[in-house]
C-alpha cells in the first residue's frame, strides 16, 4: 500500500508539472491570436521618433529608411512567439507552403568580436538555436545568428510592449549613418561608444496612423 500512494503520488507530481509549464512556441504576446505587431522608434528629441523599422535594400538589415522617400516602405509586420518565461522570437509575416523557410527576426552578431549586433529577416523552419546548426545557409556570412532572444517590458494599457531588447549581452541601440542614402542602420552595442542611444518598441499594427508622440524615451 505504501509503495501505491509513493507511486500515485509521483504521477500526480508529474502531471502536476506538465500542466504548470508554460505554453512556449504556440504562445503569442496578445491575447488576440492573430494580432501583429511593428517596430518603432521612441526616442524624443531626435529624428527618428515614432519612425518604424524596416528593411534597407541595400543591406538586407534592419534600420530607418530615410526620411524624404516618398511613399514610405511599410514597417514589417511582426508575431512574438513565447520561448521561455523572458524570451521570446518575433516571426515576420504569414507563413507560407514552405515549413522549412519560416521568416524570423534575427540578432546578427558579428563574428569579428566588436559587440555589435544588427538585425535582419532569416529564413528557417524554427528560431531555436539548434535550427541555426542544422540550416547554416539561413545566417549571413561573416555572423552569428539568434532568434529566439528577445527580451521586452511587459505592455501598458495602449496595449505597446516597449523597450525591446537584445539578450544576448548588455547593451542599447544605436542609429548609425552608415547607409546613406537609403536611411539609417541600428545596432545593438555595448555601453562603451554609444552617442544617441533609443528604444524600441513593439507596437500594434492598428495603432500605425495614430500620433506617434505618446512616449519617452528612457534616459
Amino acid at each position: 500500500m505504501a509503495r501505491f500512494l509513493t507511486l500515485l503520488g509521483l504521477i500526480l507530481v508529474a502531471t502536476t508539472a506538465v500542466f504548470a509549464a508554460p505554453i512556449l512556441e504556440d504562445s503569442t504576446l496578445s491575447p488576440q491570436a492573430e494580432q501583429l505587431y511593428y517596430i518603432r522608434v521612441n526616442a524624443r528629441k531626435t529624428p527618428w521618433h515614432g519612425h518604424w523599422l524596416t528593411t534597407l535594400p541595400t543591406s538586407q538589415q534592419l534600420g530607418i529608411e530615410n526620411f524624404t522617400i516618398h511613399p514610405s516602405t511599410p514597417p514589417l509586420r511582426l508575431r512574438p512567439i513565447r520561448m521561455t518565461n523572458h524570451t521570446y522570437a518575433l516571426r515576420s509575416g504569414p507563413i507560407g507552403n514552405d515549413l522549412s523557410r519560416i521568416p524570423y527576426l534575427a540578432a546578427l552578431n558579428s563574428k569579428a568580436g566588436t559587440r555589435t549586433v544588427s538585425m535582419a529577416i532569416v529564413h528557417l523552419p524554427s528560431p531555436k538555436r539548434s535550427s541555426f546548426k542544422t540550416n547554416p545557409d539561413a545566417c549571413p556570412e561573416g555572423f552569428e545568428c539568434t532568434a529566439d532572444q528577445w527580451v521586452m517590458d511587459k505592455a501598458g494599457k495602449d496595449g505597446v510592449y516597449s523597450n525591446i531588447r537584445f539578450a544576448g549581452f548588455k547593451g542599447k541601440w544605436q542609429p548609425f549613418n552608415d547607409a546613406a542614402p537609403e536611411g539609417w542602420s541600428v545596432y545593438w552595442k555595448g555601453n562603451a561608444g554609444l552617442y544617441h542611444p533609443v528604444r524600441f518598441d513593439l507596437v500594434p499594427f492598428a495603432r500605425r496612423e495614430e500620433v506617434e508622440d505618446e512616449t519617452d524615451c528612457e534616459d
